[in-house]
């Protein structure tokens, strides 16, 4: 028979590893990363594709220390020859 977890029994075992990982005491490790090399980067910007993911990746790359954002326009179609 499956043992049924119950809010209580949850909580207890919850506050229990929690007790435990703040006796544990461990160091926390940070990574070092020094500046970045490049803080420009471009994207295509196109009529035929959705750019919403480009905008909404745009505030992601200013918190990572891009500082030079820009959008190259190209026509949305390539004539054929």
């Amino acid at each position: 028979m499956p043992i049924r977890e119950t809010r209580r029994r949850f909580l207890t075992s919850a506050l229990a590893m929690a007790g435990t990982s703040a006796l544990a005491d461990a160091p926390q490790a940070f990574a070092l990363e020094g500046a970045l090399e490049t803080t420009a980067v471009r994207f295509l910007h196109s009529p035929a594709i959705c750019i919403a993911p480009m905008f909404a990746a745009e505030e992601l790359l200013r918190a990572e220390g891009f500082t030079d954002i820009t959008y190259v326009a190209t026509p949305a179609a390539i004539p054929n020859r």
